[in-house]
């Protein structure tokens, strides 16, 4: 039995096909899901992560959030905030939901739940996936935006959208 990731494959609906190992899902492209959880401070400045050479998807690539691929079964939430602690050390934090969006590219096709909270405090980084993280305003992660995960800068992007209407 392999200890392989298990991930939900997800049709244009976001409804479940069925759930296939992780490596199938990046080998295939297949849609999946995923939390996007944006991190600021009290100024309003982003946590950014830079992703470690291991990473299976834009290795080395800044993320304007953290988050990842939503296990199989796993519930959106229980993900978010699985997810904030192992790759931030962040626990015990309410959690804004801005609600899923459609985000694919090239390499990428994932039902993105997106996520925020406002945190001032120690950080302890998950060393196989975050080498450091910096902090920057949306306008600079925008104006570097090349060099960030495609998908990071589509759910900022969403993000940004939807607190423009509040």
């Amino acid at each position: 039995m392999s200890d392989e990731e298990w991930v939900d494959w997800v049709d244009g609906d976001n409804r479940v096909i069925m759930a296939v190992p992780r490596s199938r899902m990046r080998r295939e492209r297949l849609p999946h899901r995923a939390s996007y959880i944006f991190i600021s401070d009290a100024g309003g400045l982003l946590y950014v992560q830079r992703r470690t050479q291991s990473k299976d998807y834009c290795p080395g690539m800044l993320d304007a959030c953290c988050g990842g691929v939503v296990q199989a079964t796993e519930p959106i939430l229980a993900s978010a905030l699985r997810e904030l602690e192992e790759e931030m050390g962040i626990r015990n934090i309410p959690l804004t939901s801005w609600g899923d969006a459609w985000l694919a590219d090239t390499d990428n096709q994932v039902w993105g739940s997106l996520f925020s909270c406002q945190y001032e405090g120690q950080l302890v980084l998950q060393q196989s996936e975050v080498e450091y993280v910096v902090m920057m305003s949306e306008a600079e992660i925008m104006s570097r935006s090349a060099e960030f995960t495609p998908d990071s800068i589509a759910a900022l992007r969403v993000w940004q959208q939807r607190r423009s209407k509040l």
